[in-house]
């Protein structure tokens, strides 16, 4: 019986950061063996990027990296040295999947392409995460999340607030690393499409995933309708308004912000009852959605007054006692108290050695027969060495004399 639904896939990584990483560790955590090889020395860059505990910085004790690389075993080396890639060449034979985030054309002048690998392991799926793609004009520029993030437009459809049309502000970035995380996510489903056609057909193949375009593929499903026109075009003036459809905006309160909806008619009668019905909601202008889409600016002016004077717990609960879709915003340390989060035991306790008791978030859902599990902490540099590269038939002292020649 495999240890998870992914319990009999190898992984190698060969990747730094979050795209990567994140990608693999969504099929780490419901049991595929991952092996992630880092540079003899450094690591993966994420060991350098905080929050540290006690603000005191170590490559051991990222959060970002901690976070990253649960249920991975790691090892060190180089393959652009000649014995690195003949350890890489043995690594990639028996696995079923390679997850690498090198610059288009790096593996192939190392002779650890795709086309290399695969006369090797014909089974194998090879996954190709970079910012643009393995082709087209851009393939070799520089970019990372928050370059992906605007690339891909939605930076530019995140306006500051939803008082002035979108196209007159200044694009705004999300917190965290969300770009890299939809990158991740994405390759991990093509990913496991791949090996549905492996199973029907017993080939392996290559997984061109371009960040940009997996941002740009979250747009809207009306894209084709204001593509090609310029600000002043038609549908993009609409756009701005078909925002406001079921007034979707977060409101300031007593003390804090809520987000509301009101899409509805259902919806638009809860909020007059949350309000207790003032006379102005009765008004023949709001009474179709359409109504209120066009007279949204006029709402918001209305709503306004009220919700500055009534707290943020207040207007919540009895909003979703009336079936209002209606939620205070949170900040980092309510979510973690959230007692829902809680009982759904969302975030994880670990004991990470040399950090102590951590919080780790769990997946976005749950499997009834195989579900996830946190079963190792992120490995420590070059922790899995010894047992990895004598997998693969070398032996003690053959990994005394690489090391000692930078090679891992």
């Amino acid at each position: 019986m495999p240890d998870g639904a992914l319990g009999d896939l190898k992984i190698i990584e060969l990747a730094d950061m979050v795209a990567g990483p994140f990608c693999t560790k969504a099929m780490a955590d419901l049991g595929a063996e991952v092996i992630k090889i880092e540079k003899p020395g450094a690591g993966d860059l994420a060991r350098q990027r905080g929050p540290f505990p006690q603000d005191q910085p170590h490559p051991d004790r990222s959060a970002l990296f901690l976070y990253l690389n649960t249920n991975k075993r790691g090892i060190t080396l180089d393959i652009s040295k000649p014995a690195g890639a003949r350890i890489f060449r043995d690594l990639v034979k028996d696995a079923d999947i390679l997850v690498e985030t090198q610059p288009p054309g790096a593996l192939d002048a190392v002779g650890l392409g795709y086309h290399h690998l695969r006369e090797l392991n014909p089974r194998l799926i090879m996954a190709s995460i970079t910012p643009f793609g393995q082709t087209g004009p851009y393939k070799d520029y520089k970019a990372y999340d928050l370059n992906c993030y605007h690339f891909g437009v939605v930076g530019y459809e995140t306006p500051f607030n939803q008082v002035t049309d979108p196209a007159t502000q200044p694009p705004l970035k999300a917190a965290g690393e969300q770009a890299d995380c939809l990158a991740g996510w994405t390759t991990a489903t093509a990913i496991m499409c791949a090996v549905h056609w492996r199973h029907l057909i017993g080939e392996g193949q290559h997984i061109d995933m371009a960040e940009t375009e997996a941002l740009a593929n979250m747009l809207r499903a009306n894209f084709p309708f204001y593509y090609g026109e310029g600000p002043e075009g038609p549908n993009r003036q609409r756009i701005s308004k078909r925002q406001e459809w079921g007034l979707p905006w977060v409101w300031p309160c007593r003390d804090g912000y809520v987000a509301i909806l009101a899409i509805t008619d259902k919806h638009w009668e809860a909020l007059k009852a949350l309000l207790e019905h003032p006379e102005w909601m009765e008004e023949e202008l709001f009474k179709t959605p359409l109504g209120r889409l066009m007279h949204a600016d006029l709402i918001r002016s209305l709503l306004e007054g009220w919700l500055i004077e009534h707290g943020r717990d207040e207007i919540y609960k009895n909003g979703q006692a009336l079936h209002l879709p209606v939620f205070p915003v949170q900040n980092l340390t309510e979510v973690m108290a959230t007692q829902h989060f809680r009982d759904r035991e969302f975030f994880v306790p670990r004991e990470v050695p040399g950090v102590g008791p951590v919080l780790l978030p769990g997946p976005p859902f749950k499997m009834s027969l195989t579900p996830w599990s946190l079963r190792r902490p992120a490995p420590r540099l070059g922790q899995h060495n010894a047992e990895v590269y004598s997998g693969v038939g070398l032996p003690a002292t053959e990994t005394d004399r690489l090391r000692e020649q930078g090679v891992i």
